[in-house]
């Protein structure tokens, strides 16, 4: 089964939103900071939206991301079903 990428792109979202950090978050997720750094970027491009403002304390999420926060987790909670399901 091929994986879905956009999938694993909401994925990363979630796991800056929670972690607040991308070092935290590719922690969390096996990735490195590098790899969910660009999935971040991929999108931020496929959606034409900044997600988060990049400062030297760090990211903060945009309203954008903010927005997309309840999504991300029921596309998640669906996935959790199926994986459940199979």
């Amino acid at each position: 089964m091929e994986k879905d990428t956009d999938w694993d792109l909401y994925r990363s979202l979630l796991g800056v939103l929670r972690e607040g950090s991308l070092s935290a978050a590719a922690r969390e997720l096996g990735l490195t900071q590098p790899t969910l750094g660009r999935h971040i970027d991929e999108l931020e491009r496929m959606l034409g939206r900044r997600l988060f403002t990049r400062s030297r304390h760090g990211l903060s999420p945009t309203r954008a991301a903010l927005a997309l926060l309840p999504h991300a987790e029921a596309m998640e909670a669906a996935s959790a079903a199926l994986r459940r399901a199979a």
